[in-house]
């Protein structure tokens, strides 16, 4: 009776432990509202079963979904991990949560599988051993959230979770509350035990969206890139978005020109492909001289084709820009508009 009294005794103390830890991790760091939510470029969506016990829809699975797929549609993350279960051909959780997300509007190119998350301690050590991720946006409900940053914390990772709803009564909580403090205690022994995932395996990289910062030499018209939205070269043609933000119309052409930061701090043209250059190493690009209208508080998409260019940039920062004008015209000299991009 005294060794049973003494192994409670300690597995309780133990517990509050490991609870106390777990929740001065997460102090600050679980967000309820999406627009307080920094932004990450990868979102950890942790799996659950699609259906509870009753064979119906898990209400922990659908507030899930809902919470990244808000996520995503407000920019606050880029990609999504989603991370579960797949022990089976019969059972696949990433699977349920990719056509999930595409059925609330998420592009199936924005969503990275892994099958190999069967407990949260492989999907946090395995987004970063993986698939490279130094920082996250986990997704969860309130509990586990608190405990897949510990981990993150543990292994090296800037985390942040967002909490789900979590809609059920109170025995469900209960018992779901008891499951967790047992969770947080395994958790910590495969902490301190050095526990790893079942499976690794070969790094898989997420690509970088194309990060922009548009600008303009008078106020009133910006300029952005809408494809391709993931920078890599060679880079046939951009999509570009002109918007009009004041009351009387503009015009632009197809004149363009595409930049390089120098390490100087200057902005200089890339080169032409050489097969356009004749003996003396000089070219002249002509443009048709067309002008399309962009009218008051509206856009006007074109795209944009630099064949002329060398195809092979190396990485840095780029700036595409075009002239523009506002009335009177014609002018002696036009206005320009820029956007900024990286290569990396």
């Amino acid at each position: 009776m005294k060794w049973l009294c003494a192994f409670l005794c300690t597995a309780i103390i133990f517990t509050v432990y490991a609870n106390i830890k777990v929740d001065g991790a997460s102090n600050d760091r679980i967000f309820v509202d999406i627009d307080s939510v920094p932004h990450n470029k990868v979102a950890l969506l942790l799996g659950t079963n699609p259906l509870n016990r009753l064979g119906r829809p898990n209400t922990y699975f659908t507030n899930r979904i809902k919470t990244v797929a808000e996520l995503f549609h407000a920019g606050k993350v880029d990609f999504i991990i989603a991370s579960g279960d797949n022990h089976t051909r019969q059972y696949d959780e990433p699977t349920a949560m990719r056509d999930s997300l595409i059925a609330r509007g998420v592009p199936s190119e924005r969503i990275i599988l892994d099958f190999a998350g069967f407990r949260t301690l492989d999907s946090v050590v395995r987004a970063q051993e993986i698939f490279g991720c130094d920082s996250l946006t986990i997704i969860s409900q309130y509990d586990h959230c608190a405990r897949a940053l510990y981990l993150a914390r543990a292994n090296g990772i800037d985390a942040v979770a967002i909490s789900a709803p979590l809609n059920a009564g109170r025995r469900v909580r209960t018992r779901l509350a008891i499951r967790e403090w047992l969770a947080r205690d395994k958790m910590m022994l495969d902490i301190w035990f050095g526990k790893q995932p079942h499976f690794l395996g070969e790094k898989i990289r997420i690509p970088d969206i194309l990060a922009q910062r548009s600008y303009s030499t008078t106020d009133g018209m910006t300029l952005r890139i809408v494809s391709p939205e993931i920078a890599a070269t060679p880079i046939d043609s951009f999509v570009v978005e002109f918007r009009n933000t004041r009351d009387i119309e503009g015009m632009t052409g197809e004149m363009f020109k595409i930049e390089r930061l120098s390490q100087d701090g200057r902005w200089k043209e890339i080169a032409i492909d050489r097969k356009y250059t004749d003996t003396d190493s000089t070219v002249t690009i002509m443009f048709n001289s067309i002008g399309w209208l962009i009218f008051p508080d509206t856009t006007l998409q074109m795209t944009v084709k630099p064949w002329f260019y060398e195809h092979d940039w190396p990485r840095g920062c780029y700036r595409l820009s075009k002239p523009f004008h506002y009335p009177p015209y014609p002018k002696a000299k036009s206005d320009t508009a820029y956007v900024e991009f990286v290569i990396k």
